[in-house]
């Protein structure tokens, strides 16, 4: 093989090994910055975009993270009251009926205040968007989440 395919070859798979390498580390930074952090930087991106008022925009986002705070400890209820029912299933013996009832109900009541909790929500953003605003804000949140799911696959 000549020496100049051979250097050839060789630029080529260090500037490969370089690519993999950049790539890590952007991967690695990503990923180093808590999900409730990301969540955000994404929210307030998307409120940019819509070029609102300083004072709206902030309105917004405050609304926006009170809301993921909310669902946040809704979340974690939802975990704790999951892992009763997994703690009193797991247990020899006998599985009191109606205490797994008791435990299922109380998981059920906290699904549906995530539920009412998140139609609150998005109403509350859609109002104070307005109708243009909303729209586009929902629609920008919509192409981020498709984007995500396909980066995911």
């Amino acid at each position: 093989m000549k020496l100049t395919y051979k250097r050839l070859l060789t630029l080529f798979s260090v500037a490969l090994n370089l690519g993999f390498i950049i790539v890590a580390l952007v991967m690695i930074h990503q990923n180093s910055i808590p999900a409730k952090e990301r969540s955000m930087r994404k929210f307030t991106s998307i409120v940019k975009h819509l070029k609102l008022p300083e004072s709206q925009s902030q309105t917004v986002l405050d609304c926006i993270g009170q809301f993921e705070s909310t669902v946040g400890h809704v979340n974690t209820d939802l975990k704790h009251a999951r892992s009763d029912i997994l703690r009193l299933l797991s247990q020899k013996g006998p599985v009191e009926p109606a205490q797994l009832h008791l435990l299922i109900e109380a998981t059920e009541r906290l699904g549906k205040l995530k539920g009412k909790t998140f139609e609150a929500h998005v109403i509350a953003l859609r109002q104070l968007l307005g109708d243009e605003k909303g729209a586009q804000f929902f629609s920008l949140l919509g192409q981020h989440i498709k984007s995500e799911g396909k980066d995911r696959h």
